[in-house]
């Protein structure tokens, strides 16, 4: 008499399969007795569903010394998001776009502050066709992770891709709040707020809102400049920067602010 195929023999579990359109034959490993069986010599395989997104089954018959059946299932999945990238940055959002997924219903997208930390879901997007999303609300100069992954709805359960290539953004350098003020003849102070990530500051000067602007460069939280004309009306406007890679990267001006020197 054969062995009992469906409680003596060692089947492994079925990872995920990617959906490709065809019909899907995954890779099956069975042991009895630590000895791997052959495929239609020692057993059978048959599938069904296993072109779909949804669930599939395998159902494994004992052939020769072998009796008994056994079925496992397992999942295909929606391809795996491709192309993510970070397509531009503020100071307190990050922009993401990907590529389309066919066959899928939509995308999750989760972030985390770590590269290996814990991923939060940001936003389920719940159409195909939509390839980008602004994460708004984040904290200025942080560095923020993001990985994406498809997902598609079959027989009331939600079946979701591979995750994609963690992708990472920092944001910029929060905006300087600027104020002026005349404390001599002749003279009028630029201050503004500390920004946290900061290298230093540059003051920009017009005598025209739109004019051209000249400029200074400084460490400190204000800037006093001399030797102005009395009653003429002079225009500033300030942008903090870092050093990324010997590079300095900036935020964005401060609205421009006007004042007539005493």
């Amino acid at each position: 008499m054969g062995a009992f195929f469906s409680v003596y023999v060692t089947i492994n579990s079925i990872s995920n399969q990617k959906y490709t359109g065809n019909k899907i034959t995954p890779s099956i490993s069975i042991k009895y007795n630590n000895k791997t069986l052959v495929k239609n010599k020692d057993y059978t395989l048959s599938l069904e569903n296993n072109t779909s997104v949804g669930t599939a089954t395998a159902t494994i018959k004992g052939n020769g010394n072998y009796t008994g059946t056994k079925k496992i299932t397992f999942k295909i999945v929606p391809k795996t998001v491709t192309n993510a990238k970070i397509s531009s940055v503020t100071s307190s959002s990050i922009k993401l776009s990907w590529s389309k997924v066919s066959n899928a219903d939509g995308y999750r997208i989760y972030r985390s502050t770590s590269k290996n930390g814990t991923y939060i879901k940001v936003k389920d997007i719940t159409k195909n066709s939509i390839l980008s999303y602004t994460d708004s609300n984040l904290s200025s100069n942080k560095k923020y992770y993001y990985k994406i992954r498809s997902f598609k709805t079959s027989k009331k359960e939600k079946y979701y891709g591979y995750y994609s290539n963690i992708i990472n953004g920092e944001t910029n350098l929060s905006t300087p709040s600027v104020k002026l003020s005349t404390p001599k003849s002749k003279s009028i102070k630029v201050s503004w707020n500390k920004i946290s990530g900061a290298k230093g500051y540059e003051v920009y000067r017009s005598t025209s809102k739109k004019g051209k602007y000249s400029k200074t460069t400084t460490s400190n939280l204000s800037y006093t400049n001399k030797n102005l004309t009395k009653k003429k009306t002079y225009y500033y406007k300030v942008r903090a920067y870092k050093v990324v890679n010997n590079k300095k990267v900036y935020s964005s001006y401060s609205s421009i602010k006007s004042i007539s020197a005493k």
